[in-house]
């Protein structure tokens, strides 16, 4: 089973919430709920348009809080054009083709078809900001923006995520000599193309910088009585994205459920255990004809789980350690692989069709975190690994600080 570890998570998570009877303290000085900034991949569609992620604090900030987070992904996919046939009898000839026979099955210059092309190659850095202002006791609006730049990711300004880590790492490690043919097409470049099935382009290169767009939630923070005798929270979030980029000018729209259970060991020493689950509606307004096709799911799904260790020091600050899963549905609606005709690039040889085929895939990734707060103040790194290779960064790293203004 590709998701066990999700269910081994919520089974553990439900069976915590139904036995944790009295071992929660309720003197503990808890922060307010489980460290996390921004942890979305910079995938290098995903950029373009809003997506939602777990907010899993307990309460509203008593304070309006800033978080301000870098972030830095490596991107790879090899050249790789697909054709999708316009008339259904000859989808189903494709259908009865493994797809890695298609191409040689069918004369594509002769065929009715759309056409995509993509390729990816670089080092993302993302920069985000967020504002969280306090309604009342049980409500709490966020703005934020994100921003990229596209770079060769070479040292000293990136190193875990840079072309040369990454193949000394497969090289030495795990992979296997260049598996993904990255070699080939030379190390440290930069550069994304993308034509869309309706002859739309994108085209970024290296040391271009723009803002992908402004975020705005609200979120809901019900008082409960489970609230204080079991340390069990929920709230709710509304989310509208807008999006700004000159290949997506949109505005999506989408809801979110988060929960957080707390489980002390003792005095000093807590668990706790976040679930989140939400969906977007993708360009849900257009400002524009010509946007970019980014995927024919107009609707994406996500399903979020965390688990953090906390332990307070004699200095009363608060170390956190993390895992978090991230799970999303794929961008495009997963029937249309079976008829799409991708061909290879006459240099690359393996993983060619990870590029387009990934794109109807569900799409996840692992990160493991390490935050310390005190008082007001949170500052929290990561470590991001995309197991399933989902054209999110093959390594992505992050770092981020949060602080209450007085």
């Amino acid at each position: 089973m590709k998701n066990k570890p999700l269910f081994v998570f919520v089974f553990c998570v439900s069976f915590t919430i139904s036995y944790s009877q009295q071992s929660d303290s309720t003197y503990i000085n808890y922060k307010n709920g489980i460290s996390k900034p921004s942890l979305l991949a910079t995938h290098p569609f995903g950029i373009f348009f809003t997506r939602i992620q777990g907010n899993f604090k307990t309460r509203p900030n008593k304070k309006t809080t800033i978080n301000l987070s870098i972030e830095s992904g490596n991107v790879w996919s090899a050249p790789i054009t697909a054709y999708i046939p316009n008339d259904e009898a000859l989808r189903e000839q494709v259908r009865q083709v493994p797809w890695h026979g298609t191409e040689f099955a069918f004369n594509v210059d002769e065929i009715d078809a759309k056409r995509i092309n993509l390729s990816v190659d670089g080092v993302l850095k993302g920069f985000r900001a967020n504002l969280a202002y306090k309604i009342n006791a049980q409500s709490e609006f966020n703005f934020g923006i994100r921003t990229f730049m596209l770079t060769k990711g070479k040292a000293p300004f990136t190193l875990l995520t840079g072309d040369q880590f990454i193949e000394g790492f497969h090289d030495n490690i795990a992979g296997g000599n260049d598996p993904f043919a990255r070699r080939l097409f030379g190390l440290d470049k930069a550069k994304i193309f993308y034509t869309d099935r309706n002859n739309n382009t994108l085209e970024i290169n290296n040391g271009d910088f723009f803002i992908g767009g402004f975020e705005t939630s609200y979120y809901y923070y019900p008082q409960l009585s489970i609230n204080s005798f079991k340390n069990f929270y929920i709230n709710f979030g509304a989310h509208l994205g807008i999006n700004l980029s000159k290949y997506n000018a949109s505005l999506d729209f989408g809801i979110s459920t988060n929960i957080i259970k707390t489980y002390a060991l003792n005095d000093l020493k807590y668990f706790q255990f976040g679930l989140s689950i939400g969906v977007i509606r993708k360009n849900g307004i257009e400002f524009k004809t010509n946007n970019i096709d980014f995927g024919t799911n107009k609707y994406l799904g996500y399903l979020e789980n965390i688990i953090e260790y906390n332990f307070i020091s004699k200095r009363k600050t608060t170390h956190s350690f993390g895992i978090d899963f991230y799970l999303q549905t794929s961008l495009n609606k997963k029937d249309e692989f079976e008829y799409i005709i991708p061909i290879r690039n006459g240099v690359s040889e393996k993983a060619w069709i990870t590029g387009i085929s990934n794109l109807y895939k569900n799409n996840n990734y692992w990160t493991f975190l390490y935050s310390f707060t005190r008082k007001t103040v949170t500052t929290t790194f990561y470590l991001q690994q995309d197991l399933n290779v989902n054209n999110n960064p093959d390594i992505q790293t992050g770092a981020s600080i949060t602080f209450g203004l007085k």
